[in-house]
Order: structure tokens, then sequence, then C-alpha cells
């Protein structure tokens, strides 16, 4: 999935205002702060505060993991600087992150790399492998609501901007900030609805996995990536000019949070929408590559949220959501 959570945590804010302003996928990378919400949520926040009991519940089910899976240390909620995008400072196995992902996991055998790498980003937690057919679904499912804010207002009520990348041009509504990031994402892939998997493919985690290996391997072979380019700390460092240069493929500006930021504008070379650069197939690739190289299980789910969530219509002119598509993960998902 995008991995924009720690956008929406802005550290210079009271804390009334972040806690309505945090959603669940924040709340991933900061452990404190479900139980505070859980008690105060209804007290301290606006009546559009969006996240429901169950979404509460399913955030503190999430800090159940396995004790030998990494973790933030002493107490540490992540690195705000960097927007928790990138936490190895405060990791336990922070020291791993300036190395080549592909020597360190070659000493971990049998070890999945989003355990070993826990919570070194707001969007990387361990969650274990299953055959259960809904696995991937209702995964897909808690990305999509962890990741919307609370300025959703449903399915087409966003901007429509157009995305202009490969030489192609097609639209999609932004109904969530982070649908600039997802949807060209899923497109560079290949791994939208209409661009070739089956919802059958999906509900069988086997059949998934196996997709997701090949795309893995498709993937280096076309980019040929160095292991000097999967360097973590790195990869981690570019996921939010990642998604600055999706604004400017899309022409659609930044959050003043993020224009203010130079770790974000000067990774994407951001001056402006209209002196920018624009998203490539390879950043996007070297960022999915991450996740192939932590566990083929991780990037299994990468394309199952891409999937679920969103569609190719009218020819490949237009991204469709949710009820739009043949799948519709709003009714099949469950938190």
């Amino acid at each position: 999935m995008p991995d924009a959570a720690a956008l929406w945590f802005d550290p210079r804010k009271p804390t009334r205002r972040l806690l309505c302003r945090l959603n669940p996928a924040m709340f991933r990378a900061m452990k404190w702060l479900p139980f505070l919400v859980t008690v105060q949520a209804e007290s301290t926040c606006d009546q559009d505060f969006s996240m429901s009991f169950l979404q509460k519940q399913h955030v503190l089910e999430l800090r159940t993991e396995a004790t030998e899976c990494g973790h933030l240390i002493n107490g540490s909620v992540g690195d705000a600087a960097k927007f928790y995008n990138n936490n190895c400072k405060y990791h336990s196995h922070g020291d791993e992150c300036s190395r080549r992902i592909p020597d360190v996991m070659a000493e971990h055998p049998g070890m999945d790399g989003f355990c070993y790498f826990s919570e070194v980003a707001s969007y990387i937690r361990y969650s274990p492998p299953s055959n259960d057919p809904r696995h991937f679904i209702n995964s897909a499912f808690r990305g999509v609501i962890g990741l919307r804010t609370p300025t959703y207002k449903g399915l087409n009520t966003g901007p429509v901007v157009t995305f202009h990348h490969d030489g192609k041009a097609f639209t999609s509504h932004m109904d969530s900030e982070n649908y600039v990031y997802d949807d060209l994402y899923g497109y560079s892939l290949g791994v939208l609805q209409g661009q070739g998997r089956t919802v059958e493919q999906l509900k069988d985690p086997a059949v998934w996995n196996e997709l997701a290996r090949a795309k893995c391997e498709e993937v280096q072979k076309i980019h040929q990536f160095t292991n000097d380019e999967l360097v973590l700390a790195d990869i981690l460092d570019m996921n939010l000019p990642i998604m600055a240069m999706s604004h400017c493929s899309a022409g659609w500006e930044m959050l003043p949070e993020m224009r203010a930021n130079p770790y974000i504008t000067g990774k994407a070379e951001y001056h402006s929408i209209t002196d920018c650069k624009k998203i490539t197939d390879r950043e996007y690739a070297r960022h999915h590559y991450m996740k192939c190289l932590l566990g083929i299980n991780n990037a299994a789910a990468d394309a199952a949220y891409l999937f679920a969530r969103a569609c190719l219509l009218d020819g490949g002119s237009r991204i469709g959501h949710f009820s739009e598509c043949p799948f519709d993960l709003e009714v099949e998902g469950v938190l």
C-alpha cells in the first residue's frame, strides 16, 4: 500500500488537534495513542472524527506481534522529522538500515523482513501469512480504512485529476490524499483490476503469492537494480518524495505541510506544481521491490491492496474505485 500514513501527523499541533487528524495507519507506529483515543476521542474531536470502534479494536490487535520482531526502542514513537516514514534512528535494528537489503536478509534465512524491521516505517509491520481465502481481501480493506482521512466524503467526491505518465493520460477522482500515490502506483505495476489479474486469484493466497513472486522477478528483470540501490534507509526516505512526484504527474498541488518540508521537496525535486519532477516507473518499482526483498507475502499484500481498491475503466482512460469496479472492496472487506 502507499505508504503515506504519516503525512497526517503534525508534531507542531496541540494534542487535541492531533487526535482528530491522525488515522489508524498512523497509530500503528505510535503505541500509546490507540489507548488515549479510545478513551478521549468522543470528547476531544470534532464530529467528523471517523474512527469507528472496530477500527480502534483492530489497531489494538495489530500491536500484538511475535517477540522476535524488530521494534522501536526506549518508548519511541518514531522519527517525526521524517513523518515516521524512516524510523531507523529509533529502531532495534536501526544499524542495519544503512546496509543493502539482500545482504541483511541473507544473514537471517527464514525471517520475514517485515518482522525483522517491524515499525521501521509507519507502514511496515509484520502480518503472518495465511491460507484463508479472505486473507488478502481483509488486509486490503484494513489498508483502505487506515489511509482514509477524515476529509473523505465518499466515492467520486474529490477533485478530478489527469495523470500524465509514460506517454499516456488518464483521469481519476482524488477522494482521499493517498489516491494520488496509490492509483498511479497500481497502474505502473500493472496490478489494478482490468490489468490482467482476477478476483479468483486474489481469493487463493497460494496463487496470489506466486503472482507476487513472478511480479518481483519481472520488476528486477526490467529495472536491474544494483545492490547499492537497495539500501533500506534510502528507499524509506523516498516514500513521501514519491508522493510529491505523483502529485507532479497529476498536476495536483500538494498539501501545504508537504510543500513546506525540505525533506520531501528536496528529494522529489519539487519547486512548484509547474516546476517539478514527475514520478517514474522505476521509482515505483524500487519501492515495491523493497517489499519483495523483505518477503513475498509482503509484496503480495501490497499488490492485493492496489488491486482490490481500484480498476482501469473506459478503455484505459480512467481509474475507478470500489463500486465502479468488478470487485467492490467496500462490500467484500471486513476489518
